[in-house]
Parts: structure tokens; sequence; C-alpha cells
């Protein structure tokens, strides 16, 4: 029996006791036998519902331990990702760097192609909260508002435009492609 079915049974016993306390028809006796059937149908049916609850109960902390299992794996993983990522950047800046020093643009090879080449600029804010101050002065349009947060496509075309403005500069990066 499901702890529905039982919860069910607890509201057709507890209608049974209304109906027999208003019975005029049973002798005290009679009345005094059936409450007492009642309370040890009543007993019955919580100790089932008990049990139910408990092994219900049971399953939510095996379910709690694989869920905090799964949170600390993702941890580790994560950490494992990140120290992945660190050392692939560090891998491909290296390469650049090496193939830059010899002046060499292109690498084909059988298990990879290599090649290096000029990103599109980007906006380097060199002090952050001292362009701000700047931006609210001067070009409020540079900013968004959550917290100050800075508008770098805004403040790219404008330092494309040839506009002067402190703090920041254009800045071309370049990367390693791996195919």
């Amino acid at each position: 029996m499901t702890l529905y079915e039982i919860s069910d049974g607890f509201r057709a016993l507890y209608d049974q006791l209304d109906d027999m306390i208003e019975d005029e028809e049973l002798t005290d006796v009679e009345r005094e036998d059936m409450q007492q059937a009642w309370f040890d149908t009543l007993e019955g049916i919580e100790a089932e519902f008990e049990e139910k609850a408990e092994n219900v109960a049971c399953f939510i902390k095996v379910l709690k331990g694989e869920v905090d299992m799964m949170a600390a794996e993702e941890k580790v993983l994560a950490a494992r990702r990140r120290s992945r990522e660190r050392r692939i950047e560090s891998l491909k800046n290296y390469l650049l760097g090496r193939m830059d020093a010899i002046h060499l643009k292109k690498i084909d090879r059988p298990k990879a192609r290599i090649s290096t080449r000029n990103n599109a600029e980007t906006v380097a804010i060199d002090d952050p909260h001292a362009f701000i101050l700047w931006a609210q002065e001067h070009g409020e349009q540079m900013l968004r508002y959550k917290e100050p947060e800075i508008n770098k496509i805004e403040v790219k075309q404008a330092l494309q435009e040839g506009g002067c403005i402190p703090h920041c500069h254009l800045q071309r990066t370049r990367s390693v492609i791996i195919k």
C-alpha cells in the first residue's frame, strides 16, 4: 500500500469515527467496542504509515547523499577543466611566441595545421575606475549601468574614430588556431 492510499485510509477511518459518535442507535457497550476496534485499526494504519514514511525518508537521504557526491565531483571536474584550459592557453602562447621568434606564419602537417593571425582590435582599459570617472563626465554612452560597466563597443568606436580617451587604448592580440 502506498502513502497516498494509507492517508486516504486515515481519512476514511476518521469519517467512520464521526459516524460512530453520531449514531444514536448504538448502545454504550457497542459504541465502546467499536471505538476500541477503531483505535486498534488506527494504530495499525499509523504503524504502516510511519514505516512507509521512514522508507521514503531513507530514500531521500540516499538521494541527498548522491547529490552531495555529484556536487563534490562537479567541483573536482571543474577544477580539472580550468587547469586544462590554463594549460591550453599557456601552450598556445608558447607556440605563438616560438613561431613569431622565427617569423613563421603557417605550418601544415598531416596531424595538425597551425597558423597565426592578427585578431580584431579589442579595448584594453588600463584603469577601470579612472575610466569610469572620466566617462561619467564625457561619454555616458560608454557606460552601461547595472553597476557602472564599460561599454567597450562604444569606446572602441570612439578610439577608432580618432578620439583621445584617457586610461584606455586599442590593442591587437594574436592567437594560434589549431584544426
